[in-house]
């Protein structure tokens, strides 16, 4: 029987690989006979995150304004701005994110008379205006209509949505 044969390292053959293996047996050696390292001198650990605020959530302020008694021609008449006004005053402290004005019900929108309910383009850019006049950004401002057949009267419902601001 045959016995297989067995290289026979070197002098130099023997000095090579012991060159090579000396730093990978040390560092294995480190590892396994360091256990757990200590913190570096001046390290702090680090905090947990805060939890959010319960106030951070997302709030919005809404209000409902009938068509009827909203425009003179196409200005707001005088309770459409101070019911606009209140809502303005109940969103204090609140970072406006969006401001959402939502023609609900039968509006008439081809701008072909000045009745109650025509929602023309003067119209909606007379409460743009309003709430611009008022510190809202208006390229938050945003135009939704939603159709509502159970609606015999139009509405306009006005939304402020925003964070408690940081201030």
């Amino acid at each position: 029987m045959l016995k297989p044969a067995v290289p026979r390292l070197g002098t130099a053959d023997a000095t090579v690989h012991a060159a090579l293996l000396a730093p990978a047996l040390l560092a294995c050696a480190l590892l396994l006979g360091a256990g757990r390292v200590g913190a570096a001198p001046g390290d702090k650990p680090v905090a947990p995150l805060p939890k959010p605020l319960a106030d951070d959530k997302e709030k919005t302020r809404t209000v409902s304004l009938p068509a009827r008694g909203l425009f003179k021609g196409d200005q707001l008449t005088d309770s459409a701005r101070a019911q606009l006004t209140d809502l303005i005053l109940n969103a204090l402290g609140l970072q406006v994110e969006v401001a959402l004005l939502v023609p609900v019900g039968p509006w008439q929108i081809d701008g072909s008379g000045q009745g109650e309910r025509d929602l023309t383009p003067a119209r909606l850019q007379a409460l743009r205006s309003y709430l611009t006049d008022r510190g809202i950004d208006p390229k938050r401002i945003f135009v939704e209509s939603r159709v509502d057949p159970k609606l015999t009267e139009p509405r306009l419902d006005v939304q402020l949505i925003g964070r408690p601001a940081n201030d």
